[in-house]
């Protein structure tokens, strides 16, 4: 239960449990701003778009366990129990791996100390039984920057991707409602399945990993699950008569799994990214 707890002390300012603020050996902008001394390097990641299965893994930054991409959540996890360490606005790095690759790296030529605020738990309690905490955060300038840079290469890959996926005429699938066969591009498929089944899911320009999207989409189908609602139904033919008759031939807009199919999100995360830093900076 500690690391929850170490989690939300953490974000309002680098507090040990007493409310005094910049723990003992925390860093602040003065004192790392010249850590920097060159261009970021960003370690390498395996091109290509991300795949269903063979999903690379992401080595811990301290140790030699790896997880997943798929289960960063079980990595962060290991990461606060077993080296309590705690990454501040996970959800907006734009490549999770790349970050931990670097960090892992920078670790090892400096002490943890001279990266992160060290938030001490428990302080009004015996020695014994007081805890130190590590915040990894944009606060310190070596990670803002590497958090931008990361978010300026995803956007670069992801506006590559969309621009080969969009003038690919070697495209082929399959509509998950009729089973007719497209060749071509991608948007004709697309179209079909909007003006044909009434399923909508945009523009096939604001598309991106097109390939992955619909074999997500399938594999809900297969499982009999309403695309919508995400209700399990107990045979194909239930489901059709479901996802018809209640109009649910469309995707869960609140389902943020699908986010990083669209364009739009990766414009918008990264636009979201430089409003926080000019706003603290006005600050």
């Amino acid at each position: 239960m500690a690391a929850p707890k170490t989690q939300g002390a953490a974000t309002q300012g680098e507090e040990d449990s007493d409310g005094n603020r910049g723990g003992a050996g925390g860093v602040s902008y003065e004192d790392t701003k010249d850590y920097i001394l060159e261009p970021l390097s960003l370690p390498e990641s395996p091109g290509g778009t991300t795949s269903l299965e063979g999903s690379p893994s992401v080595p811990c930054i301290f140790c030699e366990e790896h997880f997943p991409v798929v289960e960063q959540d079980k990595l962060l996890k290991h990461m606060i129990i077993e080296h309590k360490i705690v990454i501040a606005d996970v959800k907006l790095v734009a490549d999770f791996r790349r970050y931990i690759l670097y960090w892992r790296k920078r670790f090892t030529e400096q002490p943890i100390t001279d990266f992160c605020s060290v938030i001490r738990i428990n302080s009004a309690a015996p020695s014994e039984e007081q805890d130190n905490y590590f915040l990894l955060c944009d606060v310190l300038p070596e990670d803002r920057i590497l958090r931008e840079e990361l978010q300026k290469h995803r956007l670069k890959e992801i506006l590559e991707q969309q621009q080969q996926e969009r003038n690919d005429n070697s495209f082929h699938g399959i509509c998950m409602f009729c089973n007719e066969e497209f060749l071509g591009n991608r948007s004709v498929l697309l179209n079909h399945m909007a003006r044909e089944h009434a399923f909508n899911i945009g523009l096939p320009d604001n598309i991106v990993n097109c390939n992955e999207f619909l074999c997500t989409l399938q594999k809900k189908l297969d499982n009999l699950q309403c695309l919508y609602c995400e209700k399990t139904f107990r045979d194909k033919n239930t489901l059709k008569d479901h996802m018809r008759k209640k109009q649910h031939r469309r995707i869960n807009p609140k389902n943020r799994e699908y986010d990083r199919f669209y364009v739009i999100n990766y414009l918008v995360r990264l636009s979201f990214h430089n409003l926080k830093f000019d706003c603290l900076s006005t600050n």
